[in-house]
């Protein structure tokens, strides 16, 4: 199983995960420009997507969702609530395919398996855990805090996405409205580095191959000071690395550490 971001940030969002047979997309928030060109860059066409998880109705999750439906009209599967809110927030030329997933509980498309579990963010919003050819994918981005049933299910990971969004000193001296501060820097908002790198330090990584920072803040973080602070707090054997912003980035097996 390997992973690619087509795009990470508050612009946009969106993760092709790949196995021996099947391929999926987590979130589809790209420009409708974008969505062609990005997938044939990372070697993959509309016609190779089997299915559409979704995290949560934010536009930067799903904008492009309705234009990657009228090119391959593929099933969408999230929580019940998720789905609700995403019918209620977008306007669809045809009602998708929603197939609903239970908190928790396993299911299959095609080789892959994925568990969702929530997550608390200021809308309903859920991540998920994906395994395929004898490996397992923790993903998470979208929420204020980590979420202590995530420790089993982050359990034996190979590969771990979670975001790691701010620096709260950053983000507490920008020119955003205090509203906006008191939302993103609190339990319903989303990951600071401080907070990743505490969620690293708690979770037994000893088998993961890769570690991906995702959905940094373009304005109120750094890679750079994202990756200091998650490398403290990992074994040295464990590849890490950030997700590129707003352009595709490479597969996750170029990555891994020989």
């Amino acid at each position: 199983m390997k992973f690619c971001t087509l795009s990470s940030c508050s612009y946009a969002n969106s993760v092709a995960i790949q196995s021996r047979d099947t391929c999926i997309l987590i979130d589809c928030g790209l420009r409708k420009r974008d969505i062609n060109p990005f997938l044939n860059e990372i070697g993959l066409a509309t016609g190779d997507i089997d299915a559409v998880l979704v995290t949560h109705c934010h536009t930067d999750h799903i904008y492009g969702l309705k234009h990657l439906l009228k090119q391959r009209n593929v099933p969408v599967y999230s929580t019940a609530d998720v789905l609700k809110q995403v019918s209620q927030c977008w306007a669809f030329d045809e009602y998708p395919g929603f197939q609903v997933l239970d908190p928790y509980m396993e299911y299959k498309i095609g080789s892959l398996s994925l568990t969702p579990f929530n997550l608390s963010h200021d809308v309903a919003t859920v991540g998920y855990t994906v395994s395929g050819d004898s490996e397992r994918m923790g993903f998470m981005t979208d929420t204020g805090f980590f979420p202590e049933k995530c420790r089993d299910l982050f359990n034996a990971l190979d590969y771990l996405y979670i975001e790691s969004n701010h620096d709260v000193e950053m983000y507490k001296n920008s020119a955003k409205p205090w509203h906006v501060k008191k939302r993103n820097l609190g339990p319903t908002g989303h990951l600071s580095n401080q907070q990743c790198g505490q969620a690293l330090q708690s979770l037994d990584l000893s088998s993961c191959k890769l570690v991906m920072l995702g959905h940094l803040s373009e304005d109120d973080n750094r890679p750079s000071l994202a990756l200091q602070n998650a490398r403290q707090r990992l074994a040295p054997d464990i590849s890490l690395t950030s997700a590129p912003s707003r352009v595709p980035g490479p597969w996750s097996d170029t990555l891994i550490k020989k």
